[in-house]
């Protein structure tokens, strides 16, 4: 951590900001890196994070429910955009008394434009989390909400500067930033994520394109796939599921360990009796060497056991004849056709964006297209 901190403190402007979320088991040790880092006299706020949700009735002490959020800056001057990032008062009585002690006359809508007009927030903020948001969760485990990053934008960035997140994850920054209209430089260790970013960003804004979004550390051609899987295949497999969207079941995206034969999970919506019907869902398995016949067998069973609708083998083109020759051909329907319950689908049209999976096309997403 402390090695990357010194990297943004050499990249950092004179005017910038830099913010850095943690959760209090951290956050007294990180204040210390942060004050040697960035020196103690610009540390700005210490913003406390609340949030709501279930505890634990066996736990022995209060529930923890905030994170920490420290804001430092690295000059004489930085940018704070005070009006960009006012709130309402709820309440009239919340107004500060000084606004009405100058002995000044307000009529009701001067004071009702004043009120609108809002407050600097404090340096608490209540905000839920995003993996309890309908509209914003992306199944990513350490997902941030949209609207805590557009307030730390807003108040430290202006139009056109550009915002770097070295710890980029499913990508809330860099989707805060585009729809603020700032440049931004998403880095994460994980091809897991940046296949996750980059979906993202296309599926929810629609003015923009691949060729729009440099990308860089991952395959982008059928040579690097083949040599990304030959060298290490857990990230081969983590960078298929991250560009076709699959969520993970047994285990976090990222996270090693027992699969019970499911690299990923794809959920889709069919349409039956004219209705959207409940989600359904197609297990995926990832082969970045040959397929064999029992590895086909095997899917269509892990299918079976799991109860799920179909099955997708992800693997390069040469090897799709093993699983058209050995899968069963039985089919489900929806009221737009009829689809496989097994398929193979190749990293080459993964690439090259030549075909898409063959299902459910109504509801069915990539992950991260689900926020609006």
């Amino acid at each position: 951590m402390a090695l990357r901190l010194r990297a943004m403190r050499r990249v950092l402007k004179p005017t910038g900001s830099i913010y850095l979320h943690c959760d209090p088991t951290a956050s007294h040790y990180l204040k210390l890196v942060m004050d040697a880092i960035f020196g103690r006299k610009n540390f700005r706020n210490e913003i406390v994070w609340c949030y709501h949700g279930p505890g634990s009735p066996r736990m022995r002490q209060f529930n923890r429910k905030h994170d920490v959020i420290f804001w430092y800056n690295f000059g004489k001057s930085w940018t704070f955009n005070r009006d960009d990032v006012r709130v309402p008062y709820k309440d009239p009585k919340q107004m500060p008394r000084r606004a009405f002690d100058t002995g000044t006359s307000f009529d009701p809508e001067q004071i009702e434009a004043m009120r609108n007009r809002g407050k600097v927030p404090e340096d608490w903020w209540q905000h839920r989390i995003a993996v309890r948001s309908k509209t914003e969760r992306t199944g990513y485990p350490t997902q941030k909400p949209l609207g805590i990053l557009e307030r730390i934008i807003k108040a430290s960035s202006n139009p056109g500067d550009i915002v770097l997140d070295p710890f980029c994850g499913c990508g809330t920054t860099v989707h805060a930033a585009e729809q603020l209209n700032r440049r931004w430089i998403g880095i994460d260790i994980s091809k897991f994520s940046t296949g996750l970013i980059r979906d993202r960003i296309l599926h929810n804004f629609k003015y923009l394109n691949a060729d729009d979004i440099d990308m860089r550390g991952i395959p982008e051609t059928v040579a690097e796939a083949r040599d990304l899987a030959r060298s290490d295949a857990f990230e081969f497999e983590k960078w298929v599921c991250g560009y076709i969207g699959a969520e993970g079941m047994f285990r976090e995206p990222g996270e090693k360990g027992a699969d019970g034969g499911v690299d990923g999970v794809l959920k889709f919506f069919p349409v039956r009796e004219g209705k959207k019907m409940k989600p359904e869902y197609a297990i995926v398995q990832v082969k970045g060497g040959n397929v064999s016949p029992d590895a086909v067998k095997a899917l269509h069973e892990t299918v079976r056991r799991y109860e799920a609708t179909a099955g997708v083998m992800v693997c390069f083109a040469d090897q799709l004849g093993t699983v058209e020759n050995q899968r069963v051909k039985a089919t489900f329907r929806d009221a737009w056709g009829s689809y496989p319950v097994i398929q193979g689908y190749s990293i080459e049209a993964l690439l090259d964006d030549s075909r898409g999976l063959d299902l459910p096309l109504y509801g069915y997403k990539r992950r991260g297209a689900r926020l609006m």
